[in-house]
């Protein structure tokens, strides 16, 4: 079974460090979901999230570890909201490039209102409609609004 994983790296700068990450991730036939990584003079920072076999996760750990860098991680079999809509773009073949969520609230809406922006990369014979349907049957009250860069 696949389980997502948010993975915390940080530590001196080593050279093509987020390459090795990455590689040994997918050595593991695991897979990036979305990061954030920082530099700042030698010292770089990342949040990572990935999602592997969850046989797989303590390999990887034990891996990025060696590579005398801290490490941190939380394990989640889901991480709700975010996790279905990214399974229901990965069943679409639809690649996250970035995504930015909020939680709002307020009297005004009558509670705590989620929103999330996702950058996704698409084929070119991506089928728009057949998205927002299988986005849709994540949640009744679930509103899709997939817009094109000008």
């Amino acid at each position: 079974m696949n389980v997502q994983i948010m993975v915390i790296v940080h530590g001196s700068e080593q050279a093509h460090l987020i390459k090795v990450l990455s590689e040994k991730t997918h050595a593991l036939r695991g897979k990036w979901l979305n990061s954030k990584i920082s530099h700042i003079d030698n010292y770089f920072a990342g949040l990572i999230k990935i999602e592997i076999a969850s046989d797989n996760v303590d390999k990887l750990i034990d891996q990025f570890k060696a590579l005398h860098i801290n490490v941190e991680t939380v394990t989640s079999e889901s991480f709700g909201l975010v996790n279905d809509i990214s399974e229901v773009l990965g069943e679409n073949d639809i690649k996250i490039e970035s995504m930015e969520c909020h939680r709002v609230g307020g009297a005004d809406i009558g509670g705590i209102m989620f929103t999330s922006e996702f950058k996704i990369l698409v084929a070119d014979d991506f089928n728009k409609g057949e998205l927002i349907e299988s986005l849709q049957t994540i949640s009744s009250d679930l509103v899709v609004d997939l817009q094109t860069p000008a």
